[in-house]
């Protein structure tokens, strides 16, 4: 018999993604290779160095954010797990990486501060919740949860991998240095969607779950905790002009096209990047 729950609790050795080879080749710190003496002849505009700090932030801001996942039933799941671990172990020096990028960029002195009141939205109101409260109602919708938590992982990439775009383009210094770092974004990727296909297909209670996380999360995850002008800084220098609109149309398509999760949805994730 082939139940719904058996199908959703899958063996790793039905999956595509090779999570024990994605451990053994994690990417460690990268200042070894990063061509930094050429930001001296190509230097980044001061928009660039605040959205390479924003990134930097935002890939710290995940830290935490995996450790409290493992409070709620995900971390009875082997695979996510260990695929978590690696995840965050490959964050930490991306964003270390973009440490030293800020380290070698004269714009980065006068930059203005990233400190001040966070944007008050309604509907962002369950991600204020503290980490035990978010535990708690985590542990209560069971193993379920964790289509949410691939799922909303997985958008979360598809925007930051916008800002990386965005990054590039801004000078020719950057190319070198992005490139590697949106490779590996792109196995995170691999992973998540994999999941999250398999995960939404099994069952309609986790789209369900699903679709009102997406309905509700600050984008890109960890947002709600930013100050009011960093968001609206991030929303204009990403999405802002007719490429980047095109960018937060691209990631409504593809937001869309996830099992279960209606158009309106992905509607609504688009609205929230666009300023």
């Amino acid at each position: 018999m082939n139940s719904n729950n058996e199908t959703a609790t899958a063996t790793p050795e039905t999956a595509g993604f090779d999570v024990r080879e994605f451990a053994r080749t994690a990417h460690g710190s990268h200042r070894g290779t990063l061509a930094l003496g050429a930001l001296a002849e190509a230097p980044l505009d001061a928009e660039s160095v605040r959205l390479v700090r924003a990134l930097r932030d935002m890939e710290r801001s995940m830290l935490p954010r995996i450790s409290d996942l493992l409070l709620t039933a995900t971390h009875r799941d082997a695979r996510v797990t260990a695929f978590l671990t690696t995840w965050m172990f490959e964050k930490y020096w991306i964003a270390d990486a973009l440490d030293a990028v800020l380290d070698a960029s004269p714009a980065t002195r006068d930059l203005p501060s990233s400190a001040g009141p966070p944007r008050w939205v309604l509907a962002e109101r369950r991600e204020r919740r503290g980490p035990i409260r978010h535990a708690l109602i985590a542990n209560i919708t069971g193993t379920q949860i964790v289509a949410e938590h691939v799922t909303t992982g997985l958008v979360d990439e598809w925007i930051t991998q916008a800002a990386y775009r965005r990054l590039a383009d801004a000078s020719s210094a950057m190319t070198s240095i992005i490139n590697p770092v949106v490779e590996i974004k792109h196995r995170h990727i691999h992973f998540l969607a994999e999941e999250a296909d398999r995960r939404l297909r099994c069952s309609a209670r986790a789209r369900r779950i699903t679709r009102r996380a997406l309905r509700h999360s600050a984008w890109p995850l960890g947002s709600v905790d930013r100050s009011k002008h960093e968001r609206a800084f991030f929303e204009r220098h990403v999405f802002g002009d007719q490429n980047g609109r095109a960018e937060a149309g691209r990631i409504r398509a593809m937001v869309a096209a996830l099992p279960g999760i209606r158009p309106g949805v992905a509607s609504t994730v688009e609205s929230r990047l666009l300023p």
